[in-house]
């Protein structure tokens, strides 16, 4: 299904409070997202087989399942590894962020929102998705290290002939490293300018470390990226 005319992107908000449903849907309507609807884990999981989702928003706690919205991610990330997800929701103790970030959720927005900072979220999102369109169609060799392989397009990345499973975000970072001679300093700021401010300071170690154990699932002695306390991270032959 294409999007309608002049639309940003297709968002699938998932909400189980009415109100809130109908204020972020308008909201979100009025800056030319097309909003497809979900109040509930199963009504989710239909739509997304049925519409080319861009961004996921939900909700973590639906209809008085604590963690539906946790559900709803790792069935997204086994299923749609290239969906960005946002969470939108009262649970705002460090465990539950650090959890969000576990799952792979490019960020953690507390209730009350301020709506303004989620169109500006998601339309961050949407430029790196229509960025990566814009770059070489074909793979290439990374300068970083001739055994990491990457194919912009479609975020698609190869580690010694072996393909590693990394979400958009973590690709756009990895990216701004296989772009770079080796022991170059990738600084904090760099990384998020890379994921157009999606990623940020506080959150960054969260990324990496999903990154490393990415392609330690694939070689088990992976530790080519490093820290460099307090500046950001190096590539290390």
């Amino acid at each position: 299904m294409a999007k309608t005319s002049c639309s940003q992107g297709w968002v699938l908000l998932v909400e189980d409070d009415p109100s809130q449903l109908t204020n972020l849907s308008a909201a979100l309507e009025e800056a030319k997202f097309d909003v497809i609807l979900a109040t509930n884990l199963d009504e989710a999981l239909a739509q997304l087989t049925q519409y080319p989702i861009d961004i996921l928003a939900s909700d973590i706690i639906l209809h008085g399942d604590f963690d539906a919205g946790f559900k709803l991610a790792n069935y997204v990330r086994k299923q749609y590894p290239q969906l960005p997800i946002i969470f939108l929701s009262e649970r705002r103790e460090a465990e539950d962020v650090w959890q969000g970030h576990q799952l792979g959720a490019l960020d953690y927005l507390a209730k009350p929102l301020h709506i303004p900072l989620l169109i500006q979220k998601l339309q961050n999102l949407l430029r790196i998705t229509q960025g990566r369109q814009t770059t070489k169609s074909e793979g290439f060799a990374a300068i970083v290290d001739l055994k990491l392989y990457l194919h912009p397009t479609h975020a698609k990345v190869h580690w010694q002939d072996q393909p590693i499973n990394l979400t958009l975000t973590e690709f756009e970072m990895l990216f701004e490293f296989a772009q770079q001679p080796a022991e170059s300093l990738i600084s904090y700021a760099d990384l998020t300018k890379a994921t157009q401010g999606v990623v940020e300071r506080n959150t960054i170690n969260t990324h990496i470390c999903r990154i490393r154990n990415a392609f330690r699932k694939q070689d088990s002695s992976f530790d080519h990226i490093q820290n460099v306390y307090g500046r950001g991270y190096k590539w290390r032959r």
